[in-house]
């Protein structure tokens, strides 16, 4: 059998049972893994036995897949298990760095989360809520709405689906920061020299840890909170640049960074289980001063996340399985600051944090896809990621002709050449010679001047910019003949055909062959902008993807 998902064992039995057999079903076999499910199928009789109503539910999804490659009539007997790696199988979408789906998308999103057997959606939030009080923040991101948040959380539920809120509630501020009405709550209102890239940023990012912020935080997750049915809630907390650079100055040179950072995130933490919610938050910080995770409320599961090649998810699985925390491991899909993504980087970063996570008892996995320098990425760019978490979070022994297999499925590419085209630009670094951490070459340098980009002391070769040049050409032209059974056939093929001239047009410009982008590049991001996204963001990411090239 060709099964999208390999179950764990296969056992082919004699005979055929004739469409129509009658069928059983039984919940709450303890034998069986939670969430798994034991099929077999005899000549008169089908059997379906689960732990649990999720596992009935994946056996019924196994069962569907053995029904459609038959449809003769006549099911093979066999004996089927299987169950998956993690109880939590979660995705998480940044809808803050600019890019807001429609409802339409996130439907089609979950539907796609359903197949992938997922059973949880995150959508990560800095200010893209309608927060009644605080409309100055969000007036032109075309925001989520709550009676849209029930509504989605509604069908969400009635997959199998958990919505998680997600409101980042320390650092990543800045779009609230920016605004005169908040800037009391920073930890530095004047800005601050970010550490790492040392450009000047003209407003803070982090909230000051004290009382006052407190308050605000109540308020917003007394807004937010009830629209969601899960009682988990991601917090956030991570990456908080200037902390102690500012109002928090005296308490940080008194009793250290990390002391100071521990005791805030811990308030918020009591603040959300007030609200009824078991918090999750990122754990960057707490790994630096493991000491500091046992000052956190026993309900707290800290979410390990890291996005490259080696990231060293043994050694902080260790430490959290050492202290007797929940925890989740994040890896990334690679498509952010990138046109086609970083297919291998990514291949290589999800199994990593599957195989570990599982190893260390992690209680989930949380596939992350975010939006930074605009959110130019395609969906069609997304789902190499998508695909890959889903198979791996379930069973890690899953190989990459799944990942291939499932692709094809889900796109209904019969003869294979518009996934090709999708997996192959998704090697653009590999091609160019030149790796970078956390971004590709050619989206990053699309983000500089000619001068700055001229700078660089690691640059790809002209002879192969110009070989990849004449790749995507290739690709372009048989995207051409392509024929997609999915509703959204065109819309797919011209999506990727976006990211691949985005490519182009930045291989031209370090080449020096052109500065200019073409009008009809700008008309086909747009559109493709509108197709799934919302119209709120899309000047800003415009302005960060052609604001070098006018």
């Amino acid at each position: 059998m060709d099964f999208l998902f390999p179950p764990r064992t296969f056992e082919r039995l004699e005979g055929n049972c004739v469409w129509g057999a009658h069928e059983r079903e039984l919940v709450g076999n303890s034998d069986i893994p939670a969430q798994g499910y034991r099929l077999r199928v005899q000549t008169d009789v089908i059997h379906l036995e689960a732990s649990d109503k999720m596992g009935l539910f994946y056996g019924r999804q196994l069962l569907g897949e053995l029904k459609e490659q038959h449809p003769d009539g006549e099911l093979p007997c066999c004996r089927i298990e299987d169950w998956p790696d993690f109880k939590n199988r979660g995705y998480m979408l940044d809808i803050s760095r600019d890019r807001v789906p429609t409802m339409e998308h996130l439907f089609h999103l979950v539907d796609q989360l359903v197949r992938l057997r997922y059973n949880q959606l995150q959508l990560y939030t800095e200010h893209t809520f309608a927060y009644k009080e605080h409309k100055t923040v969000w007036a032109h991101a075309s925001p989520m709405t709550a009676s849209e948040i029930r509504e989605l959380d509604q069908y969400c539920r009635d997959r199998h689906i958990e919505l998680v809120p997600n409101q980042n509630s320390f650092g990543h501020m800045e779009r609230w920061l920016a605004h005169d009405a908040y800037r009391h709550l920073a930890e530095c209102p004047e800005g601050f020299r970010h550490p790492i890239s040392g450009a000047w940023r003209p407003q803070g990012s982090v909230i000051k840890p004290d009382a006052q912020s407190l308050e605000f935080l109540d308020g917003l997750y007394r807004e937010l909170l009830p629209n969601f049915s899960s009682r988990k809630f991601n917090i956030g907390g991570d990456e908080p640049w200037e902390l102690g650079w500012g109002a928090s100055a005296d308490a940080v040179k008194a009793q250290g960074k990390h002391k100071v950072y521990a005791d805030f995130l811990g308030r918020v933490c009591e603040l959300a289980t007030e609200h009824g919610s078991e918090p999750m938050c990122w754990s960057d910080v707490l790994l630096e001063e493991p000491s500091f995770i046992e000052r956190l409320p026993e309900s707290v599961c800290p979410v390990i996340w890291g996005y490259e090649v080696g990231h060293p998810f043994e050694q902080q699985c260790t430490v959290l399985a050492e202290l007797g925390h929940n925890f989740y491991v994040a890896p990334g899909d690679s498509t952010w600051t990138s046109y086609t993504g970083r297919l291998p980087t990514m291949l290589t970063n999800v199994q990593s944090a599957a195989r570990i996570g599982k190893k260390y008892g992690a209680a989930g996995l949380l596939m992350t896809h975010w939006g930074d320098n605009g959110h130019p990425q395609t969906w069609p760019v997304s789902l190499p990621g998508l695909v890959w978490a889903g198979l791996q979070s379930w069973n890690g022994q899953i190989g990459e002709e799944s990942l291939e297999k499932n692709l094809r499925h889900i796109l209904g590419d019969q003869d294979g050449a518009f996934v090709e085209t999708l997996l192959e630009s998704g090697k653009v670094d590999e091609r160019l010679g030149v790796h970078l951490v956390n971004k590709s070459f050619l989206a990053d340098a699309n983000l500089m001047t000619s001068a700055e980009r001229d700078r660089l002391k690691l640059q790809p070769e002209a002879s192969a910019l110009r070989r990849f040049k004449r790749d995507c050409e290739t690709w372009l032209e048989s995207l051409t003949s392509t024929e997609l059974d999915a509703r959204d056939a065109a819309q797919l093929v011209e999506e990727l055909e976006l990211v691949l001239r985005l490519n182009l047009f930045a291989v031209s410009r370090c080449l020096k062959e052109s500065e200019v982008a073409p009008e009809a590049l700008r008309e086909s991001y747009a559109r493709c902008w509108h197709s799934r996204s919302r119209p709120g963001g899309l000047g800003d990411s415009l302005e960060k993807i052609f604001g070098f090239t006018h």
